[in-house]
C-alpha cells in the first residue's frame, strides 16, 4: 500500500515521545558502565540533567503525551527514579534482553496502539544532546506521519565525520510540504567518502530520530520480517502489566531478530522521508564531543568537580570524589572516578572504547559496575537468625529492603537462595525477569548477577539461605553506580 493509499487517522493533538535508554556508551568510560550507562549519567556534573531527562524535558508541553520509554528491565529503577526528579510521568517498558531498536521500537509500537490506535510517535534516543526548534519541525511533519509516511530526520553535516550514517536527499515529496524523499542510506563512510557526499549535495547526517504513526510501523514490520513481528507481539500479548512498567516475556523477546529499525524497515520501506532538522545535534560519542558541548573558561578548560588547574588549555577534568589538580597540560582530558582513571589526548577520545574492551576481555569489574564510595542509606543488613544456624556449609539469615532499593546477587548456584517474607520484588537475571511475591523464591544463577527490586512504597522482609550479595544504591543512585558488599554473619 502507497503512503497516499494509507488507512486515515484520525485527528491527533499529542505526539508520544518514545525513548530508547538503550546501550553502554563505552567512549564514555570510566563514567559509563554496563550497570550506569551514559544515558543516566549527568551532562555537566552533579547538578545538571542526566541525557535521559534532557531527552524527556525536550518533549513536553501542549504537544506530547507524557513519554514512553524502553529500557532493559535491569535499569526500570533508574528510570522511575530520574523522572520522579525532574516530576514526569511516563510509561516504562521493560526488556527482558538487548535486540536492538528494531523489536524495541515495535515493543512500544504494539504497547501504544493497544491505548490509542491512531498513535502518532516520535522516537527520541536517550543519550544525544539537542537545542534548537525541533519541536516546530517534529509538529511540521505530524501530517505526513498521518499520511503514513514514515519520517527519518537528518542534520546538515558540518564536517565529514565516519562515525555517522548518511541520509541521501532525493527531491521534494510532492505535497508534503517540508517532506524530502530519500535516495539512499550510507552506512558510517570512511572520511573521505563521507567528504564526497557532504561535496555532492543533499547529505545527512542520520540522527536517530524518527517518526511515523504506530499503525504504520507495525504494519512494515509485519510486511518485511513476519518472523520477528510474530515474537514481539506474543511478547507484547504476555507481558507482565504492574504499576512499576510492562515486562516483556523474555521467551517471545528472545526470538525476535537483533536489528536496528534502520536496517529492518526505514531501508526497505516505500513510506520513507526525510526531514531536515536545522538544530544544534551531537550523540555526544567521546569525551571529546563531551568537551565541545560543555561550557569552558577562559582557557577553554572545561573542569567539573573539585579540580584545580594552573597553565593548562583546552582540558577536559571531570573529578567524582576527590581533588584533582593539573598542571600544564594542554589537549587532554582527564576522568577520575573512585575506581578508575582515564588520562587521553583529546585526539584519541574514541580509542576509549580499545580500553573497555581490553578490560572485558580480562573480565575486570570497572566495565560493569562503580566501586562502592560509601554504604547507601539504610543499606540493606544480614542478621542472624534466632538460635544462630550457621555452619561451614549453611547460612541463614533475614534481610529488609527498603522502597526504592536494589538488592544485588552475585552469580552463584541455586543453593543459594532468597525467600520473600513480606512485599514483592522484581527480579531480573541474564535474559530473564519475573515478579515474585510472599512465599517465592529466588534461586542463584550461574550465569550472571540477579536484581532484586522494591519498586513499591513499602519495605520488603526476605529470608536467606547461604547467599553471598551485595547492594546497589536506591534506585535514583544507581546511575552513579554506588554499591557496598552486604553485611554478612558466618
Amino acid at each position: 500500500m502507497s503512503p497516499s493509499n494509507a488507512p486515515p487517522l484520525a485527528t491527533q493533538t499529542r505526539i508520544y515521545p518514545l525513548i530508547i535508554c538503550g546501550g553502554t556508551g563505552t567512549r564514555l568510560w570510566p563514567l559509563s558502565r554496563t550497570a550506569a550507562p551514559k544515558q543516566f549519567q549527568r551532562i555537566s556534573g552533579p547538578d545538571s540533567l542526566t541525557f535521559f531527562q534532557a531527552a524527556v524535558q525536550r518533549h513536553r508541553g501542549a504537544h506530547y503525551h507524557e513519554p514512553c520509554i524502553v529500557t532493559g528491565a535491569q535499569h526500570r529503577g533508574t528510570v522511575a527514579a530520574q523522572l520522579r526528579e525532574i516530576q514526569s510521568g511516563g510509561q516504562i517498558i521493560c526488556e527482558p534482553m538487548g535486540r536492538n531498536t528494531g523489536p524495541a521500537v515495535l515493543a512500544a509500537a504494539r504497547v501504544l496502539m493497544e491505548q490509542d490506535p491512531d498513535a502518532i510517535v516520535v522516537v527520541i534516543p536517550a543519550d544525544h544532546v539537542i537545542e534548537g526548534p525541533l519541536t516546530q519541525t517534529i509538529v511540521s511533519c505530524l501530517a505526513g506521519a498521518k499520511a503514513g509516511h514514515i519520517i527519518t530526520f537528518g542534520i546538515p553535516p558540518r564536517y565529514a565525520e565516519s562515525g555517522f550514517g548518511y541520509i541521501i536527499d532525493a527531491g521534494a515529496l510532492d505535497g508534503q510540504g517540508c517532506l524530502r524523499k530519500v535516495g539512499s542510506f550510507v552506512e558510517k563512510p570512511p572520511v573521505d567518502a563521507a567528504e564526497k557526499l557532504i561535496a555532492a549535495g543533499g547529505a545527512y547526517w542520520a540522527s536517530g530520530l524518527s517518526m511515523f504513526a504506530a499503525a504504520t510501523i507495525d504494519a512494515e514490520y509485519a510486511s518485511f520480517d513476519p518472523a520477528t513481528h510474530a515474537h514481539v507481539t506474543a511478547a507484547v500479548d504476555k507481558a507482565e502489566r504492574t504499576k512499576q512498567g510492562v515486562f516483556l516475556d523474555g521467551d517471545q523477546f528472545r526470538m525476535a531478530a537483533k536489528q536496528p529499525t534502520e536496517q529492518a524497515v526505514f531501508e526497505r520501506t516505500e513510506r520513507i522521508a526525510l526531514a531536515p532538522l536545522k538544530v544544534a545535534w551531537d550523540d555526544v560519542g567521546s569525551w571529546r564531543a563531551m568537551y565541545e558541548i560543555s561550557p569552558r573558561d577562559r582557557d577553554g578548560n572545561v573542569l567539573q568537580g573539585d579540580v584545580l588547574a594552573f597553565g593548562a588549555s583546552k582540558t577536559m577534568v571531570r573529578a567524582d570524589n576527590k581533588l584533582v589538580s593539573v598542571v600544564g597540560l594542554s589537549d587532554v582530558v582527564v576522568i577520575d572516578t573512585p575506581d578508575a582513571l582515564l588520562v587521553a589526548h583529546m585526539d584519541a577520545t574514541q580509542n576509549v572504547k580499545n580500553v573497555v574492551e581490553t578490560l572485558k576481555a580480562q573480565a575486570r569489574p570497572e566495565t560493569e559496575y562503580h566501586a562502592p564510595v560509601a554504604p547507601p542509606v539504610a543499606a540493606v543488613e544480614l542478621d542472624p537468625t534466632p538460635g544462630g544456624v550457621k555452619s561451614e556449609r549453611f547460612n541463614l539469615g533475614t534481610g529488609e529492603i527498603e522502597a526504592g532499593k536494589v538488592l544485588e546477587l552475585p552469580p552463584g548456584p541455586a543453593t543459594r537462595q532468597v525467600i520473600i517474607v513480606h512485599g514483592t520484588v522484581h527480579v531480573t537475571g541474564a535474559g530473564w525477569s519475573k515478579t515474585v511475591s510472599e512465599g517465592g523464591r529466588i534461586y542463584g544463577d550461574i550465569n550472571g548477577p540477579i536484581r532484586v527490586e522494591n519498586a513499591g512504597d513499602m519495605k520488603v522482609e526476605l529470608l536467606y539461605v547461604n547467599v553471598e550479595a551485595r547492594v546497589v544504591a536506591p534506585a535514583h543512585e544507581a546511575a552513579t553506580g554506588a554499591a557496598v558488599p552486604l553485611a554478612g554473619h558466618g
